[in-house]
């Protein structure tokens, strides 16, 4: 029987967001899935050979702040690892004692602070940030330009997909963790679970109103932005999430099925639209059909996966790969794995 795409979405929409199960019953059930605070929001007393820096803007406006590291050599590769939602700068990063082990580059920048203003969450602002801030780091540590790889988890992760989107300077990779894709859906997620989150969006997007802005959301997501071809056409794009995201943790893990969807629909089959990518999945193998989604989210398994396939120690559920695109939804929640930084394709 063919049942319709709004039927599916629906479906699709109620699993992810959690109106089927509360969230506090979702997280006993899966009591043995470890929840990681990514957005512990408190500065951090950070190791002496990491540096704080102000980055010039280019635009005339206050300086940004970020903490860098150099490494030992030149032309050594560079992390630009990005802040989570409520965090800036200063807050803790497991990924800047590990870049130093490895004798990595690395920048931990501000672009405009926690997502509770107009100013941050994904504004002009923030993309002019992000911008400034991996070229600043480029040259001030001499790292190799060819080897620049931005990494981020949840907030974090939808500032590495806003770069990815936006940004113009050479980056060999992207890494987004359990990121936020679409804050217009994210709004009326956070919303139906009484998270914080849904007011910090009406703050950066609809304060001036008495309803919702949804335009001005969407114009801020990484979901609906425009691919820069010519700078992304070698840059890969790697998209995990953890398949119980969305019940134990605070992002539906249709967001990284959504943005990985848009993307290969738009670099191989010409649809730059989030809703015709999706559309179009059933008959493309390479992207993620709506059956597969509802299955994904009712289950929070797949029963046919190869269970050989690990992602560090965990089972990989749903795996993907198109146009330098890469999606990897395993077992796990709201989190980025220990082996991040072993993932990226420093030296390929």
């Amino acid at each position: 029987m063919k049942r319709t795409f709004l039927s599916l979405f629906a479906l699709a929409f109620l699993l992810g967001s959690g109106w089927l199960m509360p969230v506090e019953a979702q997280t006993q059930k899966d009591s043995s899935v470890s929840v990681s605070r990514w957005d512990d929001a408190n500065a951090a007393r950070w190791d002496a050979d990491f540096k704080v820096v102000d980055i010039p803007s280019k635009t005339g406006g206050d300086p940004q702040k970020a903490y860098i590291y150099k490494a030992s050599e030149a032309k050594r590769p560079l992390i630009v690892s990005l802040h989570t939602w409520s965090g800036d700068y200063r807050q803790a990063d497991s990924l800047a004692a590990e870049a130093k082990a490895k004798d990595y580059n690395y920048i931990h920048p501000d672009f405009q602070g926690a997502n509770t203003r107009p100013e941050a969450m994904g504004s002009e602002l923030v993309v002019k940030n992000l911008q400034e801030a991996i070229e600043y780091a480029v040259k001030a540590t001499e790292a190799n330009p060819q080897e620049v790889h931005v990494i981020g988890v949840s907030g974090g992760g939808m500032a590495a997909l806003l770069a990815y989107m936006n940004v113009t300077c050479a980056v060999k990779s992207f890494s987004a963790w359990a990121p936020i894709a679409d804050l217009e859906a994210w709004y009326w997620e956070s919303k139906t679970r009484g998270n914080k989150y849904a007011d910090h969006i009406w703050k950066a997007t609809s304060s001036s109103g008495t309803t919702f802005n949804a335009a001005e959301a969407r114009r801020r997501s990484p979901l609906y932005g425009v691919i820069p071809r010519k700078q992304r056409r070698t840059s890969h794009l790697y998209i995990y999430e953890g398949v119980h995201d969305g019940y134990t943790g605070s992002v539906p893990v249709t967001h990284a099925i959504n943005m990985y969807n848009r993307v290969v629909g738009d670099w191989k089959y010409g649809l730059s639209q989030s809703e015709a990518a999706n559309r179009q999945a059933f008959v493309h193998a390479d992207m993620v059909s709506e059956d597969e989604i509802v299955r994904l989210l009712s289950l929070r398994c797949e029963p046919k996966a190869d269970p050989e396939r690990k992602l560090g120690d965990r089972q990989i559920h749903l795996e993907r790969e198109a146009s330098n695109t890469h999606l990897v939804i395993f077992e796990g929640t709201h989190e980025m794995l220990p082996c991040a930084l072993d993932l990226l394709p420093i030296g390929e």
